[in-house]
């Protein structure tokens, strides 16, 4: 049996230089979100004036309005990369 890519299904195909192409996007989103949050726990966005809604400070009183930065991009990096595994998954179901 040929384990390579059968070149007579054009929708395979399709799929999967899509799925390639949505997960470099994503990689490289997962990077740029990665790098903010770097430059935030350097303190780039040490001089941005950000005001906490009150609901928010009452559940996080340890957290200041800097940090909120830093996790904010983690968070956007963690959620890329989890759609990027997502999309790998599918990738080797096709």
């Amino acid at each position: 049996m040929n384990s390579s890519i059968s070149f007579t299904d054009p929708g395979a195909i399709l799929g999967k230089t899509f799925l390639r192409i949505a997960q470099v996007i994503l990689v490289i989103l997962a990077v740029g979100a990665g790098y903010m949050a770097y430059l935030g726990s350097e303190g780039l966005f040490s001089d941005w004036n950000i005001e906490m809604d009150s609901d928010l400070v009452e559940f996080f009183p340890g957290v200041d309005p800097e940090s909120w930065i830093i996790y904010l991009f983690l968070g956007l990096a963690l959620k890329f990369l989890f759609w990027f595994g997502i999309l790998a998954w599918l990738e080797r179901k096709i």
